[in-house]
């Protein structure tokens, strides 16, 4: 009689997710099974930030993936342009790569794509079961373990690839008495994408082909550059709100409430606020930054977890670490372990 498959349940469809699922090696006796706590449509799109670091680690861990990755990334030698935000057309600095070095942009619509393309034979985006919001995860064997969702539904698996996020319920399974919620960093953002002719036409055409980044007022900054091979404009406006505030993910964001966090703002960054809040679809959307500020166990091998992506290492944006960390995890933990055992016919018990 045939072996019951080995099942692992990966908690989460974003980017980490996705890298896992399209990584890792498959076997015959393996079944992976992705879940989703929202449902369809998913957040809109915005974007990210590549460094050499997670170029490099794409590279290795999935050459035909990486090759994309890099290929769809719009790359420049600059990693950042500094224009003061408040007094009007004022350069700061261009902060460069190092020689030989390029930094990447991505849409996040464009990386999700691409990672649904690389999934091996026999897995589709399709089946990705949203609306499984998971709530528990209790052990009733060896390696055995049951899957509890928000909405009583239970599933069974034998281990738990976790990349659920920054608020993940898995870090808390996984660290007990040890976890902490993430920090509130003080900071919202308002993010968006708009087309880059609306840029280029009301605040100038390098504004909608280059990577921007306006500081200087109030303790507000906000970075722009080119998604979707130049065809839109992602907008991250960041801006001081001490108090931590709740907002449901379907509520309005009016123009004066947008307005009022960046005082003393120059004419570009006014028309690149009141055009985000315009012609993002949707709206703009608000979010509270977060982060965490000790790491602490990424492994639980009763339950049979192991984090990945934000939920392991959430940090603030800017410096492409939460991502180039993501990257660099599953790199590490694929790469080195999972995909070795399975080509070579190694034992699996550890997972």
């Amino acid at each position: 009689m045939a072996s019951e498959k080995f099942r692992i349940a990966i908690i989460g469809s974003g980017p980490i997710g996705k890298l896992l699922a399209c990584s890792a090696a498959p076997h015959p006796r393996i079944e992976f099974t992705q879940y989703e706590a929202d449902v369809l449509p998913l957040r809109p799109s915005f974007g990210y930030g590549i460094g050499p670091q997670t170029f490099h680690a794409a590279q290795v861990l999935n050459p035909a993936a990486g090759k994309r990755f890099y290929e769809e990334s719009f790359k420049d030698t600059i990693w950042m342009r500094w224009w003061h935000g408040g007094e009007e057309d004022k350069i700061i600095a261009n902060v460069d790569m190092i020689e030989g070095r390029v930094f990447g942009r991505l849409g996040r619509e464009e990386l999700m794509n691409l990672l649904d393309d690389m999934l091996p034979e026999g897995m589709s985006k399709d089946q990705i079961q949203y609306g499984r919001r998971l709530v528990d995860v209790r052990k009733t064997g060896p390696q055995q373990l049951e899957l509890v969702f928000e909405d009583g539904s239970k599933d069974l698996a034998n281990a738990v690839w976790a990349a659920d996020g920054v608020n993940s319920l898995c870090r808390k399974l996984v660290q007990g008495e040890a976890y902490r919620s993430p920090s509130y960093t003080g900071m919202l953002a308002y993010r968006g994408k708009v087309d880059a002719r609306r840029v280029a036409d009301l605040v100038g055409e390098p504004f909608s082909k280059e990577t921007y980044m306006f500081i200087g007022v109030k303790g507000w900054h906000m970075l722009i550059f080119p998604i979707e091979h130049g065809k839109f404009v992602n907008i991250a406006a960041f801006c001081v709100e001490p108090e931590e505030k709740r907002f449901k993910r379907d509520e309005k964001v009016t123009l004066e409430q947008l307005l009022s966090y960046y005082p003393e703002r120059n004419s570009k960054v006014d028309a690149l606020l009141k055009l985000v809040h315009s012609d993002t679809r949707g709206g703009c959307q608000r979010l509270n930054i977060t982060h965490m500020e000790k790491l602490d166990t990424l492994v639980d091998p009763e339950l049979c977890i192991t984090l990945f992506g934000d939920a392991a290492n959430a940090m603030t944006p800017h410096i492409a670490g939460s991502m180039s960390c993501g990257f660099i995890g599953c790199t590490t933990f694929l790469h080195e372990e999972w995909n070795q055992r399975i080509r070579t016919g190694c034992s699996l018990q550890m997972f």
